[in-house]
């Protein structure tokens, strides 16, 4: 037992002085991805989803990157016998403007996309979206940071006059590559 302890300390110090090294001033060429859970408030029904889904990201300068997202609904909590329309899969692209501070990193968006609604097995309707995107990023290794965010997204019902709108949040380990770096100055 006290073995595995001291290399997990000889392991999580070699990070921590590899991460002294890293710097989060030069984004610009940086790839990222997560994957994570989005539980999802709708505020047109008493309804909770639960959502898996990710996002790719591409720093196009040092303060502005390029998103795309996708998410999938895997379950949902209904409160009430109105929540009768069920989302299938949302996709969405937009842009990100970050706010660097030291190894945090915040960061605010606009994005739109599209929302697929299922109301029953063979019925589906695909309809515009678009909404907000807020949360922050800790960079702790050259190619790991934790994330927090959440998202406004705004729909049009499918099956009726009104608005669908619904907040989600997340949390998690995300992944970059300093793509740039990788492939030399001249690459990207």
């Amino acid at each position: 037992m006290g073995k595995k302890i001291i290399l997990f300390l000889m392991i999580f110090q070699s990070l921590v002085i590899q991460a002294q090294d890293f710097s989060i001033s030069e984004r610009k060429g940086t790839l990222k991805a997560t994957g994570s859970f989005y539980p999802s408030k709708r505020f047109d029904a008493q309804v909770v989803e639960y959502f898996v889904g990710g996002n790719a990201e591409y720093f196009i300068s040092n303060n502005y990157s390029f998103r795309g997202d996708i998410y999938g609904l895997v379950g949902q909590m209904k409160m009430a016998s109105d929540a009768n329309l069920n989302t299938s899969f949302i996709l969405n692209y937009g842009f990100n403007k970050h706010f660097v501070k030291n190894r945090f990193n915040s960061f605010l968006g606009v994005f739109t996309g599209m929302t697929c609604f299922k109301k029953s097995f063979l019925e589906l309707q695909y309809v515009p979206n678009a909404g907000l995107t807020i949360g922050t990023q800790f960079y702790f290794y050259d190619y790991f940071h934790f994330f927090a965010e959440t998202r406004y997204i705004h729909h049009r019902s499918p099956y009726s006059n009104g608005n669908i709108d619904e907040i989600s949040f997340t949390a998690g380990l995300g992944f970059q590559l300093p793509v740039k770096k990788l492939l030399g100055k001249k690459g990207i």
